[in-house]
């Protein structure tokens, strides 16, 4: 629980005392152990006892940190010394840069100096360990004994707590002593006072071959001889006595030691292979927990099921009763005739245009049909296959028909936009060189020129066609450059040719909708601010047909980062190119992914424009990257030098890569800071032991980052398994929180939010198990940038299907997890499936967010018990302005809320649940920036909507 505001009002001051000889990593993982400290005052100090040592942050989680800089190397001591005149605390410890503290050290030290106002010092337990931090022998935990400190050091250097009266008392390091400089500093202590012990293991001390302790001098040696020489005439009669007493025992002793360690050597042998079959035992009683949780939803889900659709067939017999004795279905009858027939049309037409297949459709049909209702179902499905892309774009997008009406309306354009269309060639295939013209000179909107710079073609049909044209149109505009200088110098010399207002990009053997340039112009009328305006675009297979639509999201920095999610058609205004001083040379392949990184630093997110409409056709030709865009692969990395680029000049240290699934898009790995934050991990639970015990273990052992701190809310657990376990989880150091009362997540949620110390909150359901040991890093490093609110997971389920890939809003209704149940391996729409992106809401089975964020929105809605309060909590945060963000590279299994416990009437709560949803944030599921109005609402895999949700231009 963190302290009280009078409490830390009165709580001493203790200062943290770090000699540093420039070895970072482990330097960091000690200041990680000072940033998860309970105790709330301290001050840290590191001495730098080499020159040039980095420079160090001025805080340390919570705490203030101060770096002593030297312009020459200094000895262990007298870096201590320095760091004692240095300090401000009423209390110091030191802690060398190799070793660390765990969370409760500095606070049951404080309470037991405190408690005892009388003595200057109060050490506990340290455990030594191996290099890699493994436990190595016996901890270093011997009660005070006066006699046995003349003898040798019982406390390592961050064993000990000691009043600032000690270097009053003239206590100091003597700059004499190589070794043992701890040890002489006890003994000018113990002068004055005795030490007060604490019992317990609370700190841990790293022997390496660099910590200069890997192997205990021998007490003969000379750094014994020297502490013994300073101190051997201050010892009284009855000290030497004492120690000659134990001298005459010695072999005695010796022989029971011996002994006893022979006893303890055969015990722990033992123990060992206890060990070795507990943890068989527990892996094969984990592997029986996963089975028995799969098989408990599987249950779960079926009962589920069953009691729905009892429900759905009692309403829906009701309701079907209900209308057979209505009047109105008597009188309509004749009118459900002429509908099935109507049905049937498209059928018909098929029928009229090729008989012949009609009649053998219908003998095949008849053949396998054992009545007339059989045979009409199949005519049902052969009406529904047709909705594919092709019926698709001849039901929903504006018939030509339409097209003399849209132009009159850009008739009556006050101020219409001149578009530049840039278009450059270069030994272009005539034919699609004079169909990508034909389509910009069939546009429905007029003002438009068209810009072509030939970057030196030696194919004399190529300068003939151009040429031609620009005599025919005056729009057209050739300029003929004398010497190849590759896409980037054409497309220069192209824009050096614009005078419009914005500028459009066309490759050469591409073709545009005859609308684009009316809905570009539309759009830059209606958003005079507009810097950026881009559309969603399909492509052209070999045989003319269009296929392949990416139905866009409006713009969405995280998927930008991951693909040029722009690319056809871009539209920028001419004045913002000209600005950033067009396309840059030697990014040639992503020469468009460059420019639209460039621009948009320039430009506010209300200023990039998304036409959710296919207004482009990329052409699937050998050689383009329609057809493969492993076809050019210098583009690639044209593009990740792009991106790193980008982001070094927005001053972020980001590792670029190929993303793990689809080596074709990008991954960005933001750093986490350093030190990294306390994060506290929040998880409500209620009985089930097996999987909070799988929840927790998997994140001790898997989870690379720290510091963090766990809180489990144990809404009112009757099972003693789960009672046990709770009891052992406190002992541990996790803390448990009691939550009474009815099943509410949002009320337990701000109940732990409100204790827990960490900057970062992990909101996290009992039924998670970790899968990839980075997942907090990756969390944590997209949580703590600038405009991020919260952060998802990826989950799958025991089956390894997708379970959670993000939320799309207006899903079932309300909200629906995106590619529900795709198997692992399946990548999604356009790689959403495998690539991080902003989402309007992600899932609190695991989402990490800063506390400052949550507190900001207020917390969850305890209004929302059950369902529905992380896409609300989501939306508010939306709304105060930050993006949430999902990443596929943090990967659990969700066992899916098996802990909870079915509320008497679920229907009744859930139906309150979806209308207050629905009540505030109507326009919200309306609309999702974050997903395509052409894509259905109705199903979870990002395919067609019929009808689109988009208005008609007319």
């Amino acid at each position: 629980m963190s302290p009280s505001p009078e409490q830390e009002r009165f709580s001493p001051l203790v200062s943290i005392l770090i000699r540093s000889i420039q070895r970072m990593p482990l330097l960091q993982q000690a200041l990680a152990s000072l940033a998860g400290q309970s105790y709330s005052r301290i001050e840290i100090l590191v001495v730098a006892a080499v020159p040039e040592h980095p420079d160090m942050p001025a805080a340390c989680g919570p705490h203030p940190l101060r770096l002593l800089p030297t312009d020459r190397p200094l000895h262990r001591c007298r870096a201590a010394n320095a760091a004692l005149e240095a300090a401000n605390g009423a209390y110091l410890l030191f802690l060398d840069d190799d070793d660390w503290l765990l969370p409760d050290h500095l606070e049951k030290l404080a309470a037991a100096l405190t408690d005892s106002p009388e003595l200057l010092a109060a050490y506990t337990g340290v455990q030594p360990t191996d290099e890699d931090g493994q436990a190595k022998g016996a901890p270093f935990d011997l009660p005070f004994d006066e006699l046995r400190l003349l003898a040798g050091n019982l406390m390592p250097l961050h064993a000990v707590l000691f009043r600032r009266q000690v270097i009053d008392l003239g206590c100091r390091f003597d700059e004499n002593l190589d070794l043992f400089e701890d040890w002489d500093f006890w003994l000018q202590i113990a002068r004055h006072s005795r030490f007060v012990h604490v019992p317990g293991v609370s700190a841990c001390y790293r022997m390496h071959a660099s910590s200069g302790v890997h192997a205990i001098a021998p007490s003969i040696g000379p750094a014994y001889a020297r502490v013994y020489e300073k101190w051997r005439h201050l010892w009284s009669e009855g000290q030497i006595a004492g120690i000659m007493a134990q001298v005459w025992n010695y072999p005695e002793l010796q022989k029971r030691i011996t002994g006893q360690e022979e006893c303890i050597t055969g015990q722990q042998e033992r123990i060992t292979r206890q060990e070795e079959r507990i943890i068989a035992q527990q892996e094969r009683i984990t592997e029986q927990q996963r089975l028995i949780i799969q098989l408990e939803e599987q249950i779960s889900a079926l009962q589920w099921q069953v009691r729905t659709q009892g429900q759905l067939l009692d309403e829906r017999q009701q309701h079907i009763e209900a209308i057979w004795r209505s009047s109105s279905w008597r009188i309509t009858r004749p009118l459900r005739g002429v509908r099935k027939a109507i049905t049937y049309l498209p059928l018909l037409n098929q029928a009229v245009r090729n008989p012949t297949r009609a009649w053998r459709f219908l003998q095949r049909a008849a053949l396998r049909t054992r009545d007339w209702q059989e045979l009409q179902q199949r005519l049902d499905g052969k009406v529904r296959a047709g909705t594919d892309y092709h019926t698709w774009i001849s039901r929903f997008e504006p018939a030509p028909e339409s097209y003399p009406r849209l132009r009159q309306i850009a008739d009556s354009w006050q101020q219409p936009p001149i578009i530049s269309v840039l278009m450059p060639t270069y030994n272009s295939d005539v034919a699609l060189l004079a169909a990508a013209i034909d389509s910009v000179l069939g546009q429905v909107y007029p003002h438009w020129q068209l810009c072509v710079a030939d970057d030196a073609s030696d194919s004399p049909a190529v300068k003939a066609l151009l040429e031609r044209h620009a005599a025919a149109d005056p729009r057209i505009h050739v300029i003929f450059r004398p010497v190849n200088g590759h896409i980037s110098a054409a497309s220069n010399s192209a824009l050096a040719l614009a005078s419009g207002d914005f500028v459009a990009l066309l490759d050469h053997d591409d073709l545009l909708h005859p609308l684009a340039l009316w809905f570009v112009a539309q759009c830059a009328i209606e958003h005079p601010e507009a810097g950026l305006i881009y559309t969603d675009e399909d492509k052209l297979a070999a045989d003319g047909q269009r296929c392949g639509p990416y139905f866009k999201c409006d713009f969405n920095y995280e998927l930008f980062l991951a693909q040029n999610m722009l690319s056809h058609l871009g539209c920028y205004r001419r004045s913002l190119l000209n600005e950033i001083g067009g396309f840059r040379e030697g990014f040639e392949g992503s020469q468009d992914y460059d420019l639209a990184l460039r621009s948009m630093e320039r430009l506010r997110p209300d200023q990039m424009l998304h036409i959710p409409r296919v207004l482009y056709h990329w052409r699937i030709v050998t050689g383009s990257t329609a057809s493969d865009i492993g076809e050019k692969p210098y583009a690639l990395t044209a593009a990740q030098r792009a991106l790193s680029e980008h982001l070094q000049r927005r001053g972020i240290a980001a590792e670029v890569m190929p993303a793990p699934e689809i080596h074709l898009h990008t991954r960005v790995r933001f750093p986490v800071p350093t030190p990294a934050p306390l994060l506290s991990i929040l998880i409500p639970t209620r009985d089930r032991a097996n999987l909070l015990r799988l929840c927790i273990e998997s994140i001790r052992m898997r989870s690379t980052y720290v510091p963090y701190e766990i809180i489990v809310i144990d809404n009112g657990s009757e099972d003693a398994d789960t009672r046990q376990l709770l009891d052992r989880l406190r002992q541990s150091g996790i803390g448990v929180l009691q939550a009474d009362g009815e099943c509410n997540f949002s009320r337990f949620n701000n109940q732990a939010a409100a204790q827990a110390r960490g900057g970062l909150l992990c909101l996290m359901h009992d039924d998670i198990e970790i899968i990839t040991p980075g997942w907090l890093e990756e969390m944590v490093s997209f949580a703590v940038q600038d405009g991020v609110g919260a952060v998802g997971a990826r989950l799958w389920n025991p089956g390894q299907r997708l379970q959670h890939g993000g939320v799309i809003l207006g899903i079932g209704g309300v909200a629906g997890n995106s590619f529900l149940n795709f198997e692992r391996g399946n990548v999604g729409y356009f790689g959403r499936a495998a690539l991080h992106q902003s989402l309007s809401a992600v899932s609190s089975a695991c989402m990490v967010v800063r506390k400052s964020v949550f507190e900001e929105v207020g917390g969850f809605d305890e209004r929302l018990a059950l369902t529905f309060h992380d896409i609300d909590f989501c939306l508010r945060i939306r709304r105060a302005g930050y993006r949430n963000v999902w990443t596929p590279y943090a990967e659990m299994l969700h066992y899916e809320s098996a802990s909870q416990k079915q509320e008497t009437r679920p229907e009744a709560r859930f139906a309150s649940e979806v209308a207050f949803m629905r009540d505030r944030w109507a326009d919200e599921l309306a609309a999702d920036p974050a997903y395509s109005p052409n894509l259905t609402l109705e199903a979870n895999d990002f395919s067609l909507a019929w009808p689109p949700r988009i208005a008609d231009p007319c």
